[in-house]
C-alpha cells in the first residue's frame, strides 16, 4: 500500500479495489461520472466506494491488461466493511412492510431512506448548491389549483397516450436516473421489469450502472417474455471524445431504443455540495493540491456542445427522433423545432446543474402563454418534482405530452427491488385515473388550461 500511495496525482493515479491495483491514470478522464471522485481517491483502497455502484469486473472489463499492477498484501489492506454493510440493507429491506401497504411515492421514498446508507440518500436526493430549484421543482406543481368540470359521464377514463412516439399506458415515463445499482444489486434492470411489466416507457441514463449491454439483453429478454416489445429510449451526453459516442448509438440502434434523449444543461459538472462531502472530495481534491496538470475536467462534459452537434447524432443514429433534455427558454424550443428535432424536455437536471434554474412545469407553462401555438406544433415533456397523478393533468393542461419522474423509481426500487417499480406505477396510475374522474374528463385531450388556475404568477 505504500507504493499505492505514491501514485495520488490526476497525471499517475492507481487505486486498489478488493485488492487489486489498477492504473487508472487514462480511465478516469472518461469516467462517465467525472474525474474528480476517482482523483480525490487515487492512492487509496476504494473497495467501499467502487463496489455499490459498479457491476463486476467493471476494470477488468475496461481497463487494458498492463493496467493491472498486481496484487497488495492482505495485511496491508484497510478492513472493507462493504459486505457487512450490505448484509445490514438486505436483513432491513426484507423487514420492510409490504409493498402492498405504500399509498404514496413519498411514503414509499420515506421507506427507502430508513435504512439506506446516508452516502445513497444523499446521492439520490442530491442538489447543486443550496438546493432552490430542487424544492422547487416539487413547489411549482402547488402554485395551481384545479377546477374541474361536472355532470360528466366519466364511468370510464382512459389513460393511454404515447411518450416519446412509443405508445404508453400512461402519461408519465421513467426519467434517465444514473446509479440505481447503489440502491439495489439489480439496480437499473429492476426499473428495466417494472416498466415493461406495467406498459411505460424507461429512459436509461449514460451513466447507468449496469453497462448498456446488459440493459439491453434484459429488455429483450421482457420483449420475449411478453410477446410485445417495451418503449425503451436512451440519454446521450456527447462526449468530447466523439468515437465513445458513436460506440453508444450504435448499441442504441441495435439493441432496439426507440428514440434518444440529448441531455443539453450539463455542458459542465454540477456543484453538488452534499454529495461532494460524502465522497470525501473537498479537501483532496482542490486544483494544484491532488488534480495536478490535467484540472478537473472530463471526456463526458463537453463545453463546446452547439446545434450543430446534432448532424453528428443523426448520422450515428439514422431515423431515431432526438429530444433535448434540459430546455428552459422558449427561443431553444423554437430552434429544437427548427432543426427538425422531434421534442424537448423541460427540465432543471433535477436541481442538480444549475441552481435557480426555473422548474419544467414553469417553463412549461411560460412557453404556453406565450406561444401557444407552438406547444401544438412540437412535442413537450416535463420533468422533475412531480408525485402525484393530479399533478401530471396540471402539466397535460397546458400540453405536456407526459411528465417523466426520475428520483422516484430510484427509491422504488431501492426499497423493493422490481416490485417497488411496478408499486409506483400502479399508484400513479389510480391516482391519475380517478384525478380524471374527478376533474369531468374521459380521454386525455378532454384536459384544458382553463381546468388549471395558477394562484402564483411569478414565472413571468
Amino acid at each position: 500500500m505504500a507504493e499505492v500511495g505514491c501514485h495520488n496525482l490526476a497525471h499517475d493515479a492507481w487505486v486498489v479495489v478488493e485488492g487489486k491495483v489498477f492504473d487508472v491514470t487514462e480511465f478516469h478522464k472518461n469516467h462517465p461520472g467525472g474525474s474528480q471522485i476517482i482523483v480525490a481517491n487515487a492512492g487509496r483502497d476504494v473497495t467501499e466506494l467502487f463496489k455499490p455502484v459498479h457491476p463486476p469486473n467493471t476494470l477488468e472489463n475496461n481497463l487494458a491488461p498492463e493496467c493491472f499492477k498486481g496484487l497488495v498484501n492482505p495485511k496491508e489492506v484497510e478492513e472493507v466493511t462493504f459486505e457487512a454493510e450490505q448484509q445490514r440493507v438486505e436483513k432491513e429491506r426484507n423487514a420492510l412492510p409490504p409493498v402492498e401497504t405504500m399509498l404514496g411515492l413519498d411514503e414509499i421514498e420515506e421507506t427507502a431512506q430508513s435504512f439506506l446508507a446516508p452516502r445513497v440518500s444523499n446521492y439520490y436526493s442530491g442538489y447543486s448548491l443550496d438546493g432552490h430549484s430542487a424544492e422547487q421543482n416539487r413547489s411549482s406543481f402547488r402554485k395551481c389549483r384545479l377546477v374541474p368540470r361536472v355532470m360528466r359521464d366519466v364511468t370510464a377514463v382512459r389513460p393511454q397516450t404515447t411518450i416519446f412516439g412509443i405508445p404508453s399506458a400512461l402519461p408519465i415515463y421513467i426519467s434517465p436516473s444514473s446509479n440505481a445499482l447503489l440502491g439495489h444489486p439489480d439496480g437499473e434492470l429492476n426499473i428495466v421489469r417494472g416498466a415493461a411489466k406495467t406498459g411505460i416507457v424507461q429512459g436509461v441514463s449514460a451513466a447507468a450502472s449496469f453497462p448498456l449491454t446488459e440493459i439491453l439483453e434484459e429488455k429483450a429478454k421482457m420483449d420475449e417474455e411478453s410477446g410485445n416489445k417495451m418503449g425503451m429510449v436512451y440519454q446521450v451526453y456527447l462526449s468530447r471524445d466523439r468515437e465513445k459516442n458513436v460506440e453508444q448509438l450504435q448499441q442504441v440502434v441495435e439493441g432496439g431504443c426507440q428514440a434518444l434523449i440529448l441531455t443539453v444543461d450539463s455542458n459542465v459538472g454540477d456543484h453538488r455540495q452534499v454529495t461532494e462531502k460524502l465522497k470525501g472530495t473537498r479537501g483532496n481534491a482542490e486544483p494544484g493540491i491532488r488534480m495536478g496538470p490535467l484540472g478537473t475536467e472530463d471526456q463526458w462534459h463537453d463545453s463546446s456542445q452547439n446545434w450543430e452537434d446534432l448532424s453528428f447524432i443523426q448520422q450515428h443514429a439514422p431515423g431515431l427522433p432526438i429530444y433535448l433534455k434540459g430546455v428552459s427558454h422558449i427561443e431553444d424550443v423554437r430552434l429544437a423545432k427548427k432543426h427538425g428535432l422531434a421534442g424537448c424536455i423541460l427540465s432543471n437536471h433535477g436541481g442538480r446543474q444549475l441552481d435557480g434554474a426555473r422548474t419544467g412545469f414553469d417553463s412549461l407553462r411560460s412557453i404556453y402563454a406565450q406561444d401557444p401555438q407552438l406547444v401544438r406544433d412540437i412535442d413537450l415533456y416535463v420533468d422533475g418534482g412531480c408525485r402525484r397523478g393530479h399533478e401530471v393533468l396540471q402539466a397535460l393542461a397546458f400540453g405536456a405530452k407526459g411528465v417523466g419522474l426520475g428520483r422516484p423509481f430510484l427509491w422504488a426500487q431501492a426499497a423493493y427491488g422490481e416490485k417497488g417499480v411496478i408499486r409506483t406505477v400502479r399508484i400513479l396510475e389510480k391516482e391519475i385515473a380517478t384525478a380524471m374522474q374527478l376533474m369531468g374528463v374521459t380521454e386525455l385531450s378532454q384536459i384544458k388550461p382553463d381546468m388549471v388556475e395558477c394562484i402564483q404568477e411569478i414565472w413571468k
